[in-house]
């Protein structure tokens, strides 16, 4: 498997400031969602908040960044699931250049500029603003301390409060503290105020309303499913509230008390979806080590041949199909685990290229000494003196127990030559003495013995040891001679009787595993149409290759010459190649009518 596509790049974007407010520009850009948009759109709205230097976007920027990498994900991991299911290796899989790729980090990274610029700009004149608003506080404090003349100053004081007000971003580590002191600074001055009464309410009135419309869309915002977007505004909210002038002493804790409630239910929301997330991260984690300790486990006790490395490829297969469901750790552990679990199947994979390269270079070699025996023992037909041809005869077929296997798709060629080889040696020994009834009887009690030691096989013992002791009996037989001709169809009629038996038991404990496993894969597919019908097409196209193959036996069988003993046992293996092909049919058949 290949899961480059799993990594998403990291593009660092700056954040907003804490507590700024929501850019008015980005208010109508929040409303597109990203998710739903395809990767030429995502190019082009990121490139709108480049090209326009909209560096307060910086949200946006970071939900077209996730979309994009996540479409690209898609598309990647469906390439490397057409790739094998064309028959490729996954460990073989390049995925397709993205051509939009590059320019979306260019995108981002000119994006990241723009925003560590303007960010600097926001320090900046937050901190002029502050240093105003101090001046500015100073000399409101100095006019509220002047009891006398507090009358005269009233005009004064509204102005250098309106101009305070005015300069309202300022560093967010000063906010409360430089609001409380102006509060309490404005407080003392109306305290303090010899002024019309009625002037007076009439500017805690307004105050009050104010006050009680931002009550009642702190309120609203607890509706908001955005968690994000909700916290956002009730940051606004509380700098207007800052803002605006003080109430009657009798409405300050009611109406503040009322805010601050509504502002607690928007901040606990805020509070339990991140540690949802959190915990929903931790689970994944989780997850995802137990994962990786599954494929370093195979990783640690790699198989010894074909049949168990097959297995055991469809068991990191498995587990790589089980990666892809669980959904993201943490940023910190996530990268660090994918790279973790991906060395593991990377590592697995080599192992097995290896395995079978070097399994290949063993058989390739076998074959060539095997051939070699063939020349020889074909060269002994015509060997003037039988006896030394027959001692040489047993002493290649000695040598040819001692090499290994040639691999399946030669064996049985190979075999069959250097045994009609051999045999035409026996035969003519058989021809030149009149020894051969002996040789015959002794024949025949030592494929009696065969026959006997295949019926005590336990049918139900493990299948690679079975196997490979059917095989070696039947290299046993095959590599003994004749038999009584009158006794010979009916000692074959037995032996192929035994060998049908336990291949047929053989084929049907794999028939019933196929079906079980192939049970549980429509348990795990059945509620996605598209899998189901992908399921579909590939065992039709199954079952159309083996009717084919059907049809081409069947042809083929006209053409062995029964009468001979080599023509006959072909035709046998044909009849029981001819048999599984129909077992194969009906199964596939039985996986149509689940699907």
């Amino acid at each position: 498997m290949t899961d480059e596509v799993m990594n998403v790049p990291e593009v660092e974007l700056p954040e907003n400031p804490v507590g700024a407010a929501a850019p008015e520009e980005c208010e109508e850009e929040r409303k597109p969602r990203f998710s739903e948009m395809n990767k030429t759109e995502l190019l082009d709205a990121l490139r709108a908040i480049v090209e326009g230097e909209k560096a307060t976007c910086h949200h946006e920027a970071q939900a077209i960044k996730g979309a994009y990498f996540a479409l690209r994900s898609k598309e990647t991991m469906s390439e490397l699931d057409a790739f094998v299911e064309a028959g490729g290796k996954p460990e073989e899989f390049v995925s397709t250049p993205d051509e939009g790729e590059a320019e979306m980090r260019d995108l981002l990274a000119r994006f990241r500029d723009i925003r560590a610029a303007w960010l600097e700009a926001d320090r900046n004149t937050r901190e002029a603003n502050l240093a105003k608003k101090q001046e500015i506080l100073a000399s409101l404090k100095e006019i509220a301390a002047d009891i006398d003349n507090v009358g005269v100053n009233f005009q004064k004081f509204q102005d250098l409060q309106k101009q305070f007000k005015e300069k309202s971003d300022i560093p967010d580590t000063a906010v409360t503290g430089i609001w409380k002191e102006f509060q309490t600074v404005v407080e003392l001055f109306y305290d303090q105020l010899k002024m019309n009464k009625e002037l007076r309410d009439l500017d805690f009135k307004k105050n009050l309303e104010v006050k009680r419309q931002l009550v009642e869309q702190a309120k609203e915002l607890a509706a908001n499913e955005d968690v994000v977007d909700a916290i956002n505004r009730l940051m606004i909210l509380h700098n207007e509230w800052r803002e605006t002038g003080p109430v009657a002493k009798e409405f300050r804790e009611p109406i503040w008390e009322e805010f601050r409630e509504a502002s607690a239910v928007v901040r606990k929301k805020h509070q339990d979806y991140f540690e949802k997330r959190k915990a929903d991260e931790a689970a994944n984690e989780a997850a995802k080590e137990q994962l990786c300790a599954e494929a370093e486990e195979i990783v640690a006790a790699l198989p010894d041949s074909y049949v168990a490395w097959d297995e055991t490829t469809k068991k990191v297969i498995d587990l790589q199909a089980r990666w892809k469901e669980v959904g993201f750790a943490s940023r910190k552990a996530n990268n660090a685990l994918y790279s973790r679990f991906r060395a593991a199947c990377d590592s697995f994979f080599k192992a097995k290229a290896d395995y079978f390269h070097k399994m290949k270079e063993e058989y390739n070699e076998n074959l060539r000494r095997k051939e070699e025996l063939c020349v020889k023992a074909e060269a002994l037909a015509s060997e003037p003196k039988i006896g030394e041809a027959v001692e040489a005869v047993q002493r290649l077929r000695d040598e040819w127990k001692k090499i290994g296997s040639a691999g399946r798709r030669h064996s049985d060629e190979v075999w069959n030559r250097f045994s009609i080889a051999c045999n035409a040696v026996f035969e003519r020994r058989k021809s030149e003495n009149g020894d051969r009834r002996k040789e015959e009887n002794a024949n025949l009690e030592t494929k009696r013995g065969i026959i006997a030691r295949l019926r005590e096989l336990p049918l139900d013992g493990d299948r690679k040891q079975l196997l490979q002791d059917v095989r070696a009996l039947q290299e046993q037989w095959n590599a003994t001679g004749h038999v009584p001709f009158k006794l010979k169809d009916a000692l074959r009629g037995e032996y192929r009787e035994i060998c049908d038996k336990i291949y047929g038991s053989l084929d049907e404990r794999q028939t019933r595993n196929s079906m079980k496993r192939f049970e549980q894969k429509v348990e795990d597919i059945k509620d996605d149409d598209a899998k189901v019908r992908k399921e579909r097409d590939f065992l039709q196209r199954q079952l159309e290759a083996k009717r084919n193959d059907l049809k081409t036996y069947h042809n083929n069988m006209g053409f062995f010459n029964v009468k001979s003993s080599a023509g006959n046992s072909m035709l046998k293996d044909l009849e029981r190649k001819i048999k599984q092909i129909e077992q194969d049919i009906d199964q596939i058949q039985q996986k149509l009518k689940m699907l």
